[in-house]
């Protein structure tokens, strides 16, 4: 199984902040558990979430590193994601080091925040655990990103 909680980045400053959606179809496996007659997003795919997007973030800015999630600090979840809800997850980066990142990140369905957590990330070298290609999101804003340049 992939863990692919990101959809579409739709705004990105390398290094800086990150904008993405991610929508939940009633078909998401997890629904049928958690809960059942009460069907909402758990809240470690919800850090999970925010996670993926600060580490895509980091690793434009940054293409030889793998950002991986070190530590959680200050999360909270203050309304349900639902079957249908659109996300939108923001990431805010505060620092990047050498070895270690950390984001500021939230997450809003219909302009309401719906969690929040601070972030940490270590970071390895890509060539260790992959090869230097991104993941399809990431591809996709990137190429993007190229054709915007290219017409301006």
């Amino acid at each position: 199984m992939r863990w692919q909680f990101l959809d579409r980045i739709i705004s990105c400053e390398p290094g800086i902040s990150a904008v993405g959606i991610k929508c939940f179809s009633r078909s998401e496996l997890f629904f049928m558990d958690h809960f059942p007659g009460f069907p909402i997003v758990p809240g470690v795919l919800q850090i999970e979430m925010m996670a993926q997007m600060a580490g895509k973030c980091i690793a434009i800015k940054n293409p030889l590193i793998l950002p991986v999630l070190g530590s959680v600090k200050n999360s909270k979840f203050y309304r349900n994601i639902n079957p249908g809800d659109q996300c939108k997850i923001y990431a805010q980066i505060t620092k990047i080091a050498k070895q270690y990142g950390t984001a500021e990140c939230y997450i809003e369905v219909d302009g309401l925040k719906v969690s929040s957590a601070e972030i940490l990330f270590a970071f390895l070298p890509r060539t260790h655990l992959q090869s230097e290609n991104f993941d399809g999101v990431t591809q996709e804003w990137l190429k993007k990103q190229e054709l915007e340049d290219q017409s301006q």
